[in-house]
């Protein structure tokens, strides 16, 4: 079951990626998809680990940490064997040879935390895995997911 689940999360992580790039600039590359596969799972699995009573923002700062290490370790070999780019933002303020940025890192903070919320809705509704998530934001609760409703098989012949 919980191969099951990685490769249902992969494949969002793949898909959405994907999707985020070809909307934004017209194009991607499947390697891509692949970082973003793995990234969602990596998310999900630090999620598992330090649970929903950790503000969600500092779940997206991990989660941005996580993403500007990927693209920190993809660009970098990319930039080490002189290959071309998938990326560059060396036009970008506050960029590190074009590979990471700042700005970028911010933005990944709020795709981070829609990533894990998205994790959350695959694990909780589709895998059933348990706690209900919700999330919290400077120590308020601010949003818990709706609880799924318990079918209870009952004896027929007792509602006669």
């Amino acid at each position: 079951m919980k191969t099951l689940r990685y490769a249902v999360l992969f494949l969002t992580g793949f898909c959405t990626y994907i999707t985020i790039e070809v909307c934004y600039r017209g194009y991607s590359y499947p390697l891509m998809g692949l970082c973003g596969g793995i990234i969602l799972i990596v998310i999900d699995s630090i999620n598992e680990k330090i649970s929903w009573y950790i503000d969600i923002l500092l779940q997206g700062i991990i989660g941005s940490f996580i993403v500007t290490g990927v693209e920190l370790i993809v660009g970098g070999i990319f930039f080490i064997f002189n290959l071309n780019p998938m990326w560059d933002y060396s036009n970008v303020p506050f960029n590190f040879y074009g590979i990471i940025s700042l700005p970028y890192s911010l933005i990944w903070i709020v795709i981070s935390i829609l990533g894990i919320i998205l994790a959350d809705v695959i694990n909780y509704y589709v895998f059933n895995i348990q706690p209900v998530p919700y999330y919290k934001f400077f120590g308020h609760t601010i949003f818990k997911f709706k609880e799924k409703a318990s079918f209870v098989k009952t004896n027929d012949a007792n509602n006669l």
